[in-house]
């Protein structure tokens, strides 16, 4: 199986943990009719945040032996993904330090949290989506 496919895979699965971790929150927070309980929500939430964490390993991993790979000769598209995807880690570890030791700026965290599922969009559509696309077409 080719190192691609693998990743998308991944990044498919990536992207349905971080669907479901967005979407508890913002149903926990977000509707003004409480039809779920929200520990209930919260528990959702954070079995995806591990689920995010567990394949966010190997996809760095597999990330990180292609940048070194392709070295200077790097596509522009292959640029901005390394660019969001750390990004996208460092604002994960902020809101992760926000929730659990800096609780003061708990107001911040669904800010982030929406802003962490943006980039994790962005990041999958740029490879993800693309090599999905190509092999479609």
């Amino acid at each position: 199986m080719p190192a691609y496919f693998l990743k998308t895979i991944l990044g498919t699965a990536f992207l349905a943990a971080a669907l479901t971790s967005f979407l508890s929150m913002m149903t926990l927070m977000g509707k003004p009719e409480k039809k779920t309980d929200p520990a209930k929500l919260r528990k959702i939430h954070r079995a995806a945040g591990v689920v995010i964490g567990i394949l966010l390993v190997p996809l760095i991993y597999m990330g990180a032996r292609f940048l070194a790979q392709t070295g200077d000769a790097m596509s522009i598209r292959s640029g901005f993904h390394v660019v969001l995807a750390i990004a996208f880690i460092v604002l994960l570890i902020l809101k992760i330090a926000i929730v659990r030791v800096y609780r003061n700026f708990l107001k911040y965290a669904p800010t982030l949290g929406m802003i962490i599922f943006t980039l994790a969009v962005i990041v999958f559509a740029i490879s993800a989506g693309f090599t999905v696309l190509m092999n479609i077409f």
